[in-house]
């Protein structure tokens, strides 16, 4: 995911998809380069990739929110095996640890709610198969920042949620977001 950071310096939002009649809008965001599938089945996978890689956009899958995919080894398998996206959002590592190893992008879900859960996520986040790490809700992201500069670690993180202003954006970005999710598309189309 680190070297997609290049994409995100001039437009730092990645449309965040609820319903899938929003995909084909999302799609023709020109310079989004990183669509999340918050919504839908595994039926409608296959047309949702066909057009991500059409748009030349990469398409990341909320296994936690998409029905009729397994929550195990042999969903992601089948995931990867039919090519049905580029990659997994999950809250649960050993998700992110199969899609890792199937060749899959992976973003670690995580909600940080108090001191607790900073510290349950630092201990369930594996570098070998993480990619990015999305918070939320974003204005808590810059926490989790911080934290990482006092460890070995340095992932992508991704603000997701409670967003609502570019400048919201902006501050985020100047504190070290690698980017924003969201599924306001008023976000999405700004210039």
């Amino acid at each position: 995911m680190k070297h997609l950071v290049g994409y995100f310096k001039n437009y730092p939002i990645i449309p965040a998809v609820r319903e899938i009649k929003d995909l084909e809008r999302a799609m023709n965001i020109e310079k989004a380069v990183l669509i999340f599938l918050l919504t839908g089945s595994i039926f409608d996978l296959k047309k949702s990739m066909e057009l991500a890689h059409a748009s030349d956009k990469i398409l990341m899958v909320n296994i936690d929110l998409v029905s009729g995919i397994a929550h195990d080894r042999e969903g992601i398998k089948y995931l990867a095996e039919n090519n049905l996206c580029d990659g997994i959002i999950s809250t649960k590592g050993y998700l992110i640890k199969e899609a890792s190893r199937h060749g899959l992008m992976t973003v670690q879900r995580v909600f940080l709610l108090d001191s607790a859960s900073l510290l349950s996520a630092e201990k369930s986040l594996n570098p070998q198969t993480v990619d990015a790490v999305e918070i939320l809700p974003g204005i808590a992201a810059p926490y989790f920042i911080n934290r990482q500069k006092k460890s070995r670690y340095d992932y992508p993180v991704i603000a997701g949620g409670l967003i609502k202003s570019m400048e919201e954006v902006a501050d985020l970005k100047e504190k070290g977001i690698f980017a924003v999710s969201t599924s306001d598309y008023k976000l999405w189309d700004f210039n």
